[in-house]
C-alpha cells in the first residue's frame, strides 16, 4: 500500500530555503518536503511556528507507515535543531496519513490546553515548613528536582530526577569523589527500581541510568513502562514514609509535576473529506484553533 503523510513540526526556525522558483520555501529530504506551515493560500510563510514534513510510505498498512514515516523525522528533526539552534518537535504534533487508494484518512489531532493547578493547603505547607528547616536533604536534591519539574520531556525530566536521587544517596566522605550508598538507594526507590535505575554495585553499565547519562539512548524494551511515573510516585512515598514519617505530600495526584507549557488535548479518528473538499493536515487542524 502507498500512503501519503503529513506531519506538523513545532519549531521557531523560520524555513527560509526556497529549492524552487515560486511559491513557498521548501527542501527536500529523505524522500520528504519540509516547508512552512499555512492554513490557507493567505498566509504569509512565517505566520506560524510550525513546518509540514509530507511524504509518501510503502507500507503493508497505516501504522507501519506512521512508524517508518517517524523513523525518518526522528533523524531530521533533532539535527535541525541543533544547526538551527532552535526548538524543533513532531511527537506531539497532528499527523494525516490518506491511503492513496482511498478518501478515508488517520487523523491524529492535538489541541493546546492550558495547565490545570494543584492546590497548596494546610498539609503542604507542613511539608514545607519541615523542609526548610531540616538539614538531612541537601539544596542540590530540590535544586535538581525543580529543574526537573519546569523541565519538559521525558528525557531530561527522567535524567535530572536520577540526578536528584543521586544527591540523597551519596555517602558522607571527608576526601575524593563521593560514592553512591546502594543500601541507602534501595531504602529510597525499592530493590525493583534501584536495580533498573543504578543495577548492582559494580556492575551499572546496563542499568537505565548509566546508558542514558554515557551515551546510550532508550532502547525499545524501556518504552514498557514510564519511568517517570514511577520514580516520581516512589520519591514522594520515600519523602512520607522515611522524611515526614507521615502522608504530607498526596501519592495519588494525577499528572504530577504540572507544566504551565505543553499541555495538549489529543484525539484520533478516521476521516473522510466534504464534498469536494481536499484532505490535508492545516485544513484538518484549522477547526481546533490551530
Amino acid at each position: 500500500m502507498r500512503y501519503q503523510l503529513e506531519q506538523r513540526i513545532h519549531t521557531l526556525a523560520e524555513n527560509v530555503v526556497d529549492s524552487r522558483t515560486d511559491g513557498a520555501p521548501e527542501f527536500t529530504v529523505d524522500g520528504l518536503i519540509l516547508t512552512s506551515w499555512r492554513v490557507d493560500p493567505s498566509d504569509g510563510y512565517w505566520t506560524h511556528q510550525y513546518w509540514i514534513a509530507s511524504g509518501e510510505i510503502n507500507a503493508p498498512d497505516f501504522n507501519n507507515a506512521w512508524q517508518l514515516f517517524w523513523s525518518k523525522l526522528a533523524r531530521i528533526i533533532p539535527r535541525i535543531s541543533l544547526v538551527s539552534q532552535c526548538y524543533a518537535e513532531y511527537l506531539t504534533q497532528p499527523i494525516l496519513i490518506l491511503r492513496q487508494d482511498s478518501e478515508i484518512a488517520f487523523l491524529r489531532y492535538t489541541v493546546e490546553q492550558q495547565g490545570v493547578g494543584l492546590m497548596f493547603m494546610d498539609q503542604e505547607q507542613k511539608a514545607f515548613n519541615f523542609l526548610l528547616a531540616d538539614s538531612q536533604i541537601p539544596d542540590e536534591f530540590f535544586w535538581y528536582w525543580n529543574d526537573a519539574t519546569n523541565s519538559s520531556g521525558y528525557t531530561p525530566k527522567l535524567v535530572l530526577m536520577l540526578s536528584a536521587v543521586e544527591t540523597l544517596a551519596q555517602k558522607q566522605v571527608t576526601t575524593g569523589r563521593p560514592q553512591i550508598d546502594y543500601d541507602k538507594l534501595v531504602t529510597i526507590l525499592g530493590p525493583e527500581l534501584k536495580k533498573e535505575f543504578w543495577g548492582e554495585e559494580g556492575n551499572s553499565k546496563n542499568a537505565l541510568r548509566h546508558r542514558l547519562v554515557h551515551g546510550r539512548y532508550f532502547a525499545p524494551v524501556d518504552a514498557r513502562k514510564n519511568h517517570l511515573e514511577l520514580l516520581h510516585k516512589r520519591i514522594i512515598a520515600y519523602f512520607n514514609e522515611v522524611i515526614f514519617k507521615e502522608n504530607l505530600i498526596d501519592e495519588n495526584v494525577i499528572n504530577p509535576q504540572r507544566h504551565p507549557f505543553g499541555n495538549r488535548g489529543l484525539g484520533q479518528s478516521f476521516i473522510r473529506p466534504l464534498e469536494g473538499a481536499k484532505l490535508t493536515l492545516p485544513s484538518c487542524c484549522f477547526g481546533y484553533g490551530q
